[in-house]
């Protein structure tokens, strides 16, 4: 069965599944920001087991993130033997035996925690960087080839994306193709005359950049856009329709997210319920139909963080799309109230 059209409630029982074992072996004797959130709490290494639990933690404030730079793994021998999972503990004891202290610090600690690529998503408050590790860089590809199936891209296509699309959104797509089998060209810098000569058949990049290609005339080979949306939304998407005469599907990763979520046919932004824990509060930070977006990881290595506001307002619709797929959509974001321009989500 595909992960996007399991039966209501398997999304949230695999991920309360990975949870709990996660905050207790890995987040909470590995990352201090986040250990000390859960202490301040009450929760502890082991009190948080669904996603319910998260809401015993307050709301954190993207700007209260820093640049998110201590917000990582960072495994240390002691760290270990206090606290990790069984089975990491005992590689350490017998490393430390052995005498092979080096290679269990290259095998198991740097192979499964160490981020090896960043990305920067800017915000209204400042810069957000998130570090991924080997593992998490598998599984954002595998998120990448989902919402390229969510768009409606296929193994026949051909995608150009412009280096302009940047974060973790461009990062996902070039991923995703790789694992898809997609053929797949980033261009840097878009040039018209290199665009046509690809001939892709999907055009990938901000808004802005998309705008232009339209403007100085699309390959005919073209029959699809992909617009790259990071936090500061913007973008005229259905002016993009109108003027491309092509479908234009929206990847939009909000500074925060570990991976951006996609559109589908129907036009409804579909987010990765196995791999965050997605929910929408008011100002008091209580649970509302309609409010303040608020994220959490699960199961990431690298970066983590629990209990974001993301800074755009909607609402999120848990039951089964038009499209068939059953993953919660966030919806209404572009209606969010504009306290500043920034802070406004996508207009699709």
């Amino acid at each position: 069965m595909s992960d996007d059209r399991r039966r209501p409630g398997q999304h949230e029982s695999r991920r309360d599944e990975a949870l709990g074992r996660w905050i207790a072996d890995e987040v909470h004797p590995f990352c201090e920001p986040v250990r000390a959130q859960l202490e301040r709490a009450g929760l502890g290494r082991r009190g948080l087991r669904t996603g319910a639990d998260l809401a015993k933690l307050p709301v954190t404030e993207l700007a209260d993130l820093g640049d998110g730079r201590r917000h990582v793994l960072e495994p240390t021998a002691e760290r270990i033997r206090e606290s990790a999972g069984i089975g990491l503990r005992g590689r350490l004891l017998v490393a430390d035996v052995l005498g092979r202290r080096d290679g269990f610090a290259r095998h198991d600690i740097d192979a499964a925690f160490k981020p090896v690529r960043w990305t920067a998503d800017p915000h209204p408050a400042g810069t957000l960087f998130a570090g991924s590790t080997g593992t998490d860089l598998e599984r954002l590809g595998a998120l990448g080839r989902r919402a390229l199936a969510v768009s409606g891209v296929t193994p026949s296509d051909r995608i150009v994306c412009t280096s302009e699309a940047v974060g973790v959104g461009a990062l996902q797509l070039e991923l995703g193709a790789r694992d898809a089998g997609v053929a797949h060209l980033v261009l840097d810098p878009a040039d018209e005359r290199v665009i046509e000569a690809a001939a892709p058949t999907v055009l990938a990049g901000t808004a802005a950049t998309l705008e232009r290609a339209i403007g100085a005339g699309l390959p005919t080979s073209v029959r699809m856009l992909i617009v790259h949306l990071g936090s500061t939304g913007g973008g005229d998407l259905r002016g993009l329709r109108r003027r491309s005469g092509r479908p234009v599907r929206l990847w939009w990763a909000p500074a925060g997210v570990r991976a951006a979520w996609a559109t589908c046919e129907a036009d409804h932004l579909h987010t990765w319920p196995e791999h965050e824990h997605l929910e929408v509060v008011d100002d008091a930070g209580q649970p509302t139909d309609s409010g303040r977006l608020v994220w959490s990881a699960v199961g990431w290595r690298g970066s983590v963080w629990l209990r974001v506001a993301l800074g755009p307002h909607g609402r999120v619709d848990r039951s089964e799309c038009t499209c068939g797929r059953t993953t919660p959509r966030v919806l209404g974001a572009a209606r969010a109230p504009r306290r500043a321009s920034a802070t406004a989500g996508p207009r699709p």
